[in-house]
């Protein structure tokens, strides 16, 4: 069995328009129902800026590239699910917390 390495995962995106409806909230749900991530981390709105924010944890077994490519996807899946796939990943953070 592969040995999974454990990222944390930290990204923002921007709506064209006014966020309504608790979007933090939103993806906070949308995160924690999320298959195929080791745990939601978070989430949290800026109206001023129409940023939304999101955190998990990510396990990968073949390195930061495969990692970049999971937590993308997965953000871009999480805001559709939350009813914001329209706004624009305009951050995408990832780190290594653990090694195997």
């Amino acid at each position: 069995m592969a040995r999974l390495s454990i990222y944390e995962v930290r990204f923002q995106a921007r709506a064209s328009e006014a966020l309504t409806d608790d979007p933090a909230g939103r993806l906070r749900e949308a995160l924690a129902a999320m298959p195929g991530i080791a745990g939601a981390l978070g989430a949290e709105h800026d109206a001023e800026l129409r940023i939304v924010s999101g955190a998990f944890r990510l396990e990968v077994a073949r390195g930061m590239g495969a990692a970049a490519r999971d937590s993308s996807r997965f953000a871009k899946e999480a805001l559709k699910s939350a009813g914001i796939g329209d706004a624009r990943l305009v951050e995408l953070h990832i780190a290594l917390r653990r090694a195997h």
